[in-house]
């Protein structure tokens, strides 16, 4: 109980998204970091109502009764363990490598929140069969956003194959603090229903076999 009360993990840090104004000017909202505990060791047995066995090796399992702090533990020699507390929350500690193989579907509902953090890289493989419509949807209820921050680095999409639509049901902002490069294999077309304003601090540059005001 000692060890599992000293080798208790804290102080874990979620995703933290910074605020930033965009390009029409208005401001972008942002998410602070927070951290989570792995919760409290919920040991509070009272004799005779813990049921306790022990192996040779120190694995453990037990069944505790007492009243108000009912649980089921049980831990592996190396540490790891699962956790049941007297509200039936469950805490799992893996010390090694988890694996899970399933042969069929997994459905999955969450009703609270849900935090990820991960210390190394994190892979997903989508339709690894190339079966028709096995698609990756993601859907964002009203008045929630997606916010994407990379610290450093870049953000980059290719398509091997297949077009990249983007529809904006309101206005398409874009700010770059760089220098901005488009090229087209094929043709470029524009269509505005209202007016088109561009204004260059610089020269601007038309060279074209052939180039057509009509005004």
């Amino acid at each position: 109980m000692t060890l599992r009360k000293a080798t208790r993990i804290t102080g874990v840090s979620t995703a933290d998204f910074d605020p930033f104004t965009a390009a029409d000017g208005s401001a972008v909202s942002g998410s602070a970091s927070d951290t989570f505990d792995q919760p409290t060791i919920p040991y509070a047995a009272v004799y005779p109502f813990n049921n306790v066995y022990e192996s040779e090796s120190g694995h453990v399992r037990e069944y505790d009764d007492t009243s108000g702090a009912e649980r089921i533990h049980e831990r592996h020699r190396t540490g790891t363990s699962y956790e049941i507390d007297a509200s039936g929350n469950k805490v799992e500690i893996i010390k090694g490598e988890s694996y899970r193989l399933l042969s069929n579907k997994e459905q999955v509902q969450i009703s609270g929140q849900s935090d990820i953090s991960i210390d190394g890289r994190h892979k997903l493989f989508i339709n690894k069969l190339g079966v028709t419509d096995n698609h990756y949807d993601i859907q964002v209820g009203k008045g929630a956003s997606i916010n994407i921050q990379v610290d450093s680095g870049d953000v980059n999409i290719h398509t091997i194959q297949g077009k990249i639509n983007m529809n904006a049901g309101g206005d398409y902002n874009l700010k770059v603090g760089g220098n901005y490069t488009v090229e087209v294999a094929g043709n470029t077309l524009e269509t505005i229903e209202g007016t088109k304003t561009s204004n260059t601090t610089g020269a601007v540059i038309h060279r074209g076999s052939t180039i057509d005001l009509n005004p």
